[in-house]
């Protein structure tokens, strides 16, 4: 509980930061229009000017709120959940590979990247990765359950024997659980 509040009044901070940088020209002329207020000078346009200077930045402040939320934060996170994918797959192939070899799966983690392995899993730098060998009792065989995802990332993502790579639906139950499970346990 101390860790989100610690974390979410950091987030606060720096949203705080970015107002105060991206509004200081208004606060400047909305400064000068109350001290001229005060000073009874009557220069005409000082209110004009300050509320052209508001309307300027929060034009200024909407595009850099568009271009941060739309092409930055989008693609990293695409980024990291392509990481995440890349992981997984990767430990669906030394699975499969260790399998053929050895007639069953192996175990990994939780881990956290960077790591490889011997039998080909290669995990990037704050991917999670855990794999868990199962008895599948419909088709009475051995399989695995496989779980990625990247630290900064939103979803987790999971794999079976089949190779199939889905996201799990972020508002489950399972979502939460794992996500849960993989961050505790790779602190």
């Amino acid at each position: 509980m101390a860790h989100y509040i610690i974390g979410t009044a950091v987030i606060v901070l720096i949203y705080f930061c970015f107002f105060i940088v991206i509004f200081s020209p208004t606060i400047y002329a909305f400064w000068i229009y109350l001290v001229g207020k005060k000073v009874k000078l009557r220069k005409k346009g000082l209110f004009r000017t300050a509320l052209m200077t508001l309307c300027i930045n929060v034009v200024v402040a909407y595009f850099l709120t568009h271009l941060a939320f739309d092409y930055f934060l989008v693609s990293k996170m695409a980024e990291k959940q392509a990481l995440a994918e890349q992981a997984l797959r990767s430990a669906v192939v030394s699975q499969k590979e260790y399998f053929s070899s050895h007639g069953r799966y192996y175990s990994v983690g939780p881990v956290r990247g960077p790591y490889r392995d011997d039998h080909g899993l290669t995990v990037h730098k704050d991917v999670i990765v855990s794999v868990e060998p199962q008895w599948d009792r419909h088709r009475k065989k051995e399989t695995f359950q496989a779980y990625a995802l990247h630290v900064w990332g939103r979803d987790v993502i999971t794999a079976t024997q089949d190779g199939k790579v889905v996201q799990v639906p972020e508002d489950s139950a399972v979502s939460a659980s794992v996500r849960s499970k993989l961050i505790n346990s790779t602190r």
